[in-house]
């Protein structure tokens, strides 16, 4: 199995919060329109191409409900949207534990490149998130067992509201500066780890909830 997985050619899809019906947000469904149409183009190199959904939720916000009243996962809800346009579910796989894009690269690399030895992929996400994601993507690549071939693409954020863009743009960078201070120390995957649990707000022991202006928390 592990051989068979080992042999495609991944796209990684980076989930960005849901509407209030459970369904993507317009910009998530773009970066999924152009997954979809990457995969609709078929074998390359010789390797199927196999999509990888991350994202569990977030912290900024309650989670939502099915009718059942169980927990829908963005992932899961990018893996619907998905399927529903044409793309075989056997070639999908969902992962659901991520809470920001931080944990995103954390679990590419402990549920997915260690694991299925991944030798090629292409993370997808929109243009505002591109370079945070890309920090972190590279830094967890590090520590991969493998050669790993990364390689990105940006989504036009033309379907966001402008101020509201420009708000999760500072936002971004600001991050983005927070994680590149963070990794100075964290030379290791064990290092990281041991912070990721302790320190991370989602993933330590006691979380601490900040409030958030609700046009920008609705992006999330």
């Amino acid at each position: 199995m592990v051989d068979a997985f080992n042999e495609c050619n991944y796209i990684i899809v980076l989930a960005g919060g849901l509407n209030e019906d459970g369904e993507p947000h317009d910009f998530v469904k773009s970066r999924l329109d152009e997954v979809i149409n990457i995969y609709h183009n078929g074998i390359i190199n010789n390797k199927k191409n196999k999509i990888i959904c991350l994202g569990g939720g977030t912290y900024h916000k309650p989670p939502n409900l099915n009718k059942l009243n169980y927990v829908i996962h963005e992932s899961s809800s990018c893996a619907v949207y998905l399927i529903e346009n044409g793309v075989n579910e056997n070639d999908v796989m969902r992962e659901w534990s991520s809470y920001d894009t931080i944990a995103n690269g954390f679990y590419f690399l402990t549920n997915f490149v260690l694991p299925l030895k991944i030798k090629k992929c292409k993370i997808v996400t929109s243009n505002f998130h591109m370079e945070r994601s890309k920090i972190i993507f590279d830094f967890f690549i590090k520590f991969a067992e493998h050669d790993v071939d990364i390689s990105y693409l940006s989504i036009s954020d033309d379907v966001m509201n402008k101020d509201i863009l420009d708000n999760r743009i500072k936002r971004e960078k600001q991050s983005s500066i927070n994680f590149m201070a963070l990794i100075k120390d964290k030379n290791n995957l064990t290092k990281f780890t041991e912070w990721f649990y302790t320190e991370h707000n989602a993933y330590k022991a006691i979380i601490t909830y900040y409030p958030m202006d609700n046009k920008l928390k609705n992006t999330y």
